[in-house]
């Protein structure tokens, strides 16, 4: 039976005798691994397959039982040789998806401006529209009696009514008088009379008058000549100095007329 200091002496054998082996054989590992890799890409036959996967096995094996014998036959040595560097192997790096992102255009405002829309076509109107007949004109010392072919007068009979006289030289497309009376004690209306019957007759009481109006009928014509129209009242005896008239008129030439006048003046 060999003593621990035989034992160690051949251990100390062993290890010289393989670190010269070692010394003396190389093995190229990367050529090996490269070897296989390139037959796996071949693809072998299948015929062939078990042999080839078997000698490949076998060779792994030889390099992996080679690297751990030389690791134990150096584990004393004082000057160990360095490992084979592994080869280094360049991972795959994976190739980003590129995602097309499809961004919206910004939206911008629009801002609609409004068409201007052209005036439809207006008719002219054929009569500038009648002013009103109140206030009435024709205070004492501002009076109008003729214009044109339209002449005036104003008179109050022994009955009290007020009446106005009209005088056209020519025909009379339209007209608007009015007889404005001024409010008194117990003053109060009795109506109308026209000489001609295309000519309404309206009485209306306001706060401090009445007012008598007389107008043409739309569409009617007053022939030329002459015409009285009354305005009616009751209510005793009164002063009709302040009593006044006023008329607006369209002739068949259509010219406007404008008159204005009084009555009898005060005593």
């Amino acid at each position: 039976m060999n003593s621990p200091h035989q034992n160690s002496q051949h251990e100390d054998f062993l290890r010289d005798e393989m670190r010269q082996a070692l010394d003396s054989r190389h093995p190229d590992r990367t050529a090996m691994l490269n070897r296989i890799a390139a037959n796996r890409a071949a693809g072998p036959k299948p015929r062939g397959r078990v042999a080839r996967l078997a000698g490949a096995a076998l060779a792994v094996a030889t390099v992996l039982g080679i690297g751990g014998v030389g690791k134990w036959a150096l584990a004393d040595s004082q000057d160990p040789t360095p490992a084979a560097p592994p080869v280094a192997t360049a991972p795959a790096t994976p190739v980003p998806s590129v995602v097309a992102t499809a961004t919206a255009p910004a939206s911008r405002e629009v801002t609609s401006h409004p068409r201007t829309q052209a005036p439809d076509e207006t008719t002219a109107p054929t009569s500038a529209p009648t002013p009103s007949a109140s206030p009435v004109r024709g205070h004492p010392g501002d009076t109008q009696v003729e214009k044109g072919t339209l002449w005036s007068d104003g008179s109050i009979e022994d009955s009290g009514d007020s009446v106005v006289t009209l005088r056209a030289g020519a025909d009379l497309t339209e007209l608007d008088l009015t007889v404005r009376v001024p409010l008194t004690p117990g003053l109060s209306s009795l109506g109308v009379d026209s000489a001609a019957g295309t000519v309404t007759g309206t009485v209306t009481k306001q706060p401090d008058a009445l007012l008598y109006r007389f107008t043409l009928k739309a569409g009617a014509t007053l022939p030329a000549g002459e015409y009285k129209f009354t305005a009616k009242w009751g209510g005793g005896d009164r002063n009709a100095a302040d009593d006044t008239y006023e008329a607006y008129a369209t002739s068949v030439e259509r010219k406007r007329i404008h008159i204005y006048g009084n009555f009898a003046p005060r005593d």
